[in-house]
This record gives structure tokens, C-alpha cells and sequence, in this order.
């Protein structure tokens, strides 16, 4: 049966209020109302959504969002690229700038004739269509590019030894069902990375999340917790109300509740063991949670750039229809009890440089390099 447009709106309104973190910043009565004269006349739940969107912007958290019910497997009118300060670091496959043949590295000199700001994505406006001029290797190019959707590719996790002894372990974002392409476990990726690059004499590590745009925290957790250790890693904190997120013997969890588990993984490592955590402008939501999680600990070292500044807990409320509202309704803590409400700075800044990313002209990954062989 479709939901009465008025009644869901209601509902998903009633949920926001109750719910988000920063509801207090809100005038909901003036917001209600706004949210009421764009629904006038909808005759199903998806002419609500624009409205639902309108209600989470007030928020001001930068982080709560409506989660369409395809989104597992769709990307809903993209372009399908993200920039920090005018360079391109990732361009989705099968997108309309993966298709134009944008790539990592390229600059964009303007966008809809204006040039873009320092932020992530700062610029990149939601006109259906979009004129970019860009630089590669010196040479300047004009094109447009209309939004489409795209297929949601999941990024898989990547492992590989980087030098003697020491494994680079690159963790992307991880959607919300934790399932890569063909339907396996994330967090069994991970483990078998772990397990690969261990057997093969990998004593240090560099764990690589500046593509990590955020997503399921858990399966990330349960694969990675070996290098970030056991116990208590950090917590989503409300006020004097405090939620510890914890790792142990391959399993992620949450008061008790395992959320993520993948048997036969490496022990945990001593917390002196060296282990580098990359970070970038784009290093996102859970992706900073994972950062969070490795703070504290007595052999990680950061570098990189400060990440996106999301380091605030989303939690899942379904829709009838199978929309959701990802809501922001906690701040992060790391296990030393630090409260984040921005971003995570690293302990050595180095700027990427996408178009050498993972290569030996790197600079960030040369910079962990360079003080794992010091320790």
C-alpha cells in the first residue's frame, strides 16, 4: 500500500526532530511549514523526498541524508567525480566524467566559467548540466558534462607489500549492506589481505584511507581491527551518554552486539608495531572513524591532510518504500576519550598529489615510508 504523502512526510519529520543531534538549531515550525507548501499536491512518496532533503539541511550538521531506496546499486543523476581544491582525486567508473575521460590528477580551472573553492566537491553545482575547463600536463580542455545515474561499483579493499617487510593495506568506503561486487564479506577481504601480507613478511604497515568516503564502519572494523588493536577504540558520545565501539578476535560490535565478524584473522598486534594511516580531504564519515580508532594508539603515526570533518555518527531510520534517513545523533570519540567536532589533523602534514597516488612519486606514502624505516 503507498504511503499518504502527507502522513509520511509527517512521519519522516517527527523522526528528524526526535532523533538528530543539532535538532535544537531548528525552527521546526517554520521548517514544517516549508517542507508542507513543497509537498502541496504530492500523490506519492518520492514528491516528499526534495522536502525531507530541505528538513535535513536545516540541521547544519553537513552529514544527515536521504538514502533513496536503490542506492545499493544506483547513482542517482551524478557526474560522478570528487576534487579537493581543484584537482581530482577519484572519478566513479561508468560515470559521465569516468566516460569523458577525466582522471585523478587533473585540474579544474573553472566550473560553469567560475573557479572552484578549496573544499571537497567546492563549486561542483547541482545544474543538470555542467562546462569544465581542465589542465592535464599542461594542456587545457573544454567539455560539458550532463548529469546521469550510474552503476554503484563497490570499491574493493586493496593489499600489497610496498617495500621489504612493510604490507600497504588500502581501505575504500564500504556501502551499507558491506557486500563487494559479487556479494563477499568486506571485512573477509580485509582479513585475507592481512593474512597474505603477514605470511609474506610484512611487520609494518601502512593502512591507506584517502578514498575512504565513509559508509558501513562495521565491516571495515571487523577486517582492520588487527592492526588497530583490541578493546574499546573509540565511542559515539550524546551529551553525558557514551556508546563504545570496540574490536576483538575478528568481530566489531557496539554494547555488546557484534555487527561485523570474520573468523580466522590475524592475531592483534602489539600496539608498538609501526602502522602509518593515510589521510585526505576525502576521507569521510566512517573512514574518519577508522582513523579515529587507530588515535591512541602507541605505534600509529598520521599523514597526510585533515580529513572532510564528518566525525559525527549517522544512525538508520527506514522509510516505508524503502528510503531511509541517515541522521546525525552523536559526536565521535577516540579511545583516549578525545571528542571530535571536525576533523582529524594528521601528526605529519603532506600534501597528496593525486595524479602520482600509490606510486613511488607519492609524497604522503613516501613520508610514512620514510619514518617506518626510521623506527
Amino acid at each position: 500500500m503507498t504511503p499518504d504523502p502527507t502522513v509520511y512526510l509527517k512521519e519522516a519529520l517527527e523522526i528528524i526532530r526526535r532523533e538528530a543531534l543539532h535538532a535544537d538549531r531548528v525552527d521546526w515550525v517554520q521548517v514544517t511549514h516549508e517542507c508542507q507548501v513543497m509537498c502541496a499536491g504530492a500523490q506519492a512518496e518520492a514528491a516528499v523526498f526534495p522536502a525531507i532533503r530541505h528538513a535535513l539541511a536545516a540541521l547544519r550538521d553537513g552529514h544527515s541524508h536521504l538514502r533513496l531506496p536503490d542506492a545499493g546499486t544506483v547513482h542517482r543523476g551524478i557526474i560522478g567525480l570528487y576534487f579537493t581544491g581543484g584537482v581530482i582525486a577519484l572519478v566513479l567508473p561508468g560515470s559521465p566524467a569516468d566516460l569523458a575521460g577525466l582522471r585523478p590528477g587533473d585540474h579544474i580551472l573553472s566550473l560553469q566559467g567560475q573557479p572552484v573553492g578549496p573544499g571537497v566537491n567546492e563549486g561542483l553545482l547541482p545544474d543538470a548540466a555542467l562546462t569544465f575547463e581542465v589542465e592535464r600536463a599542461g594542456k587545457r580542455q573544454g567539455l560539458t558534462l550532463t548529469r546521469e545515474d550510474a552503476p554503484a561499483v563497490p570499491p574493493d579493499p586493496q593489499g600489497r607489500l610496498i617495500a621489504p617487510g612493510t604490507g600497504l593495506v588500502t581501505l575504500p568506503d564500504c556501502d551499507l549492506g558491506g557486500t563487494l561486487t559479487g556479494g563477499r564479506p568486506y571485512q573477509d577481504r580485509v582479513r585475507d589481505i592481512l593474512l597474505d601480507l603477514s605470511a609474506r613478511g610484512a611487520s609494518r604497515w601502512v593502512v591507506d584511507l584517502r578514498l575512504n568516503l565513509g559508509g558501513n564502519m562495521w565491516p571495515m572494523l571487523a577486517g582492520i581491527g588487527p592492526l588497530a588493536g583490541e578493546g574499546e577504540l573509540g565511542a559515539f558520545v550524546k551529551g553525558e551518554e557514551r556508546w563504545p565501539w570496540c574490536y576483538a578476535r575478528g568481530e566489531a560490535s557496539i554494547g555488546g552486539e557484534v555487527l561485523s565478524r570474520t573468523p580466522g584473522t590475524l592475531p592483534p598486534l602489539p600496539d608498538t608495531v609501526p602502522v602509518a594511516v593515510l589521510t585526505s580531504p576525502l576521507t569521510a564519515s566512517s573512514g574518519e572513524i577508522i582513523t579515529l580508532s587507530f588515535l591512541g594508539r602507541r605505534g600509529t603515526r598520521l599523514f597526510g591532510e585533515p580529513t572532510r570533518g564528518l566525525t559525527t555518527s549517522n544512525s538508520l531510520y527506514e522509510l516505508p518504500g524503502g528510503a531511509s534517513l541517515l541522521i546525525t545523533t552523536a559526536l565521535d570519540a577516540d579511545r583516549t576519550g578525545r571528542v571530535f567536532a571536525g576533523p582529524v589533523e594528521p601528526d605529519v602534514p603532506t600534501g597528496t598529489d593525486w595524479a602520482e597516488f600509490q606510486t613511488a612519486k607519492d609524497p604522503v606514502l613516501n613520508a610514512a615510508l620514510d619514518w617506518l624505516g626510521r623506527t
